[in-house]
């Protein structure tokens, strides 16, 4: 009976012993499973660099984009939309994604705060302000707009430069979709937008009429960028080295291609 005892002990003992390490394997594999996520903030409402087709899936060229950087790097790709540049910036910086890639302009405003890794688009010295219809008369300039109601997406670049014209109203838009409804319905005269997203609506749309307006140096554009925190070293070095193979092997090129948004 005692045998049978210490049999009993010994057997349990092997049972404990033996689930812990398989837990603990478990555990570990789990922590090297999340270490290689890659978690992507972007926002629908942005073509061609993020929408929604009619199946209810994300599209564009940064949708690509993600998912070939995600290849390179051998992470699982993870998808947040986050509606809105404030809240992706705020999740960049709470640590809840790893990255934006959202057709950001890189600018020297930017890259006090950010690490900026250019992945698309060459230097840009004018943005285009788009019209419904008609460009009114006399206007030729930003300046020319004061007293006049202008979107614009807030955080964006073209909201800084907007900043500068104190007296032009600025109505804030969270998605550039919302903007074509403010000019078709007169509630503000003007839109401040990516030459991308210009081009596409200028397609689409033949009421539209652009002016671009020419950027003072401070404000002038070096393409677009996968936005990181500073301080994650490891991280930003290997999206350069991943970048740089995408780019080398045209894997961009052919994005570009397929998006309408060669540089």
């Amino acid at each position: 009976m005692k045998k049978n005892s210490i049999y009993l002990m010994f057997g349990a003992f092997c049972f404990i012993v033996g689930g812990y390490l398989l837990f603990k394997a478990g555990s570990e594999d789990q922590v090297d499973f999340v270490k290689k996520r890659l978690v992507v903030g972007m926002a629908a409402g942005y073509a061609p660099f993020v929408s929604v087709n009619p199946t209810g899936e994300y599209e564009g060229f940064d949708i690509d984009i993600a998912w070939a950087l995600a290849k390179e790097l051998n992470r699982e790709l993870v998808l947040q939309d986050l509606g809105s540049m404030t809240t992706l910036l705020t999740a960049l910086d709470q640590n809840k994604i790893d990255t934006i890639i959202w057709g950001m302009s890189i600018t020297a405003e930017r890259l006090k705060n950010l690490n900026m890794v250019h992945y698309q688009g060459a230097n840009t010295t004018s943005y285009p302000l788009m019209f419904w219809e008609k460009v009114p008369a006399g206007v030729t300039t930003l300046a020319d707009l004061n007293g006049q109601v202008v979107c614009v997406e807030p955080n964006s670049s073209q909201d800084g430069v907007l900043s500068k014209f104190a007296q032009i109203n600025k109505l804030e838009i969270e998605k550039v979709d919302d903007a074509l409804l403010n000019l078709q319905y007169g509630k503000a005269v003007a839109a401040l937008v990516e030459p991308a997203i210009a081009k596409k609506f200028k397609a689409k749309y033949p009421q539209i009429q652009i002016l671009d307006v020419p950027l003072d140096q401070d404000d002038q554009v070096r393409g677009i960028g996968i936005v990181l925190k500073p301080e994650n070293q490891n991280l930003i070095s290997e999206i350069q080295a991943a970048v740089q193979n995408l780019k080398t092997s045209g894997v961009i090129t052919s994005l570009e291609q397929k998006w309408g948004i060669e540089s």
